[in-house]
C-alpha cells in the first residue's frame, strides 16, 4: 500500500470529504431518485449544488496536502480510493430501483 493512502486511511482525512456524499446520496434518497436518475438529474436544489461543490474544493483540498506531504502522487490511485469508498457508501445509503 502506497504511502499517501496509508495516510488517508490510518488520519481519515477523507472523512470530512464523505461525509459531504453521504449528505448528497440522503438528499438523492429523499427525492426517490434512483442511480438512472443521476446520469441525468430531473432538477438540482441549492443543497445539492452547495454539496457538490463542497465535494470537488475539499478534493482538490486533499490532493494538494498529499502532493505537500508526499510528493509526486499517483491521483488516478487516490481517485481509485474515493470511489471505492463513495460505492461503499452507495451500499449504505441504497437509492430507488429502476
Amino acid at each position: 500500500m502506497k504511502p499517501y493512502i496509508k495516510y488517508i486511511e490510518q488520519l481519515d482525512v477523507d472523512n470530512d470529504l464523505l461525509d459531504d456524499y453521504r449528505q448528497l446520496r440522503y438528499l438523492f434518497q429523499g427525492y426517490d431518485w434512483s442511480e438512472t436518475d443521476l446520469e441525468k438529474p430531473p432538477f438540482y436544489t441549492n443543497d445539492m449544488m452547495s454539496l457538490y461543490n463542497r465535494f470537488g474544493i475539499k478534493k482538490d483540498k486533499l490532493m494538494k496536502e498529499l502532493k505537500t506531504f508526499f510528493g509526486d502522487i499517483d491521483v488516478s490511485e487516490v481517485s481509485n480510493y474515493i470511489e471505492y469508498k463513495m460505492h461503499k457508501i452507495n451500499q449504505e445509503i441504497p437509492l430507488r430501483e429502476d
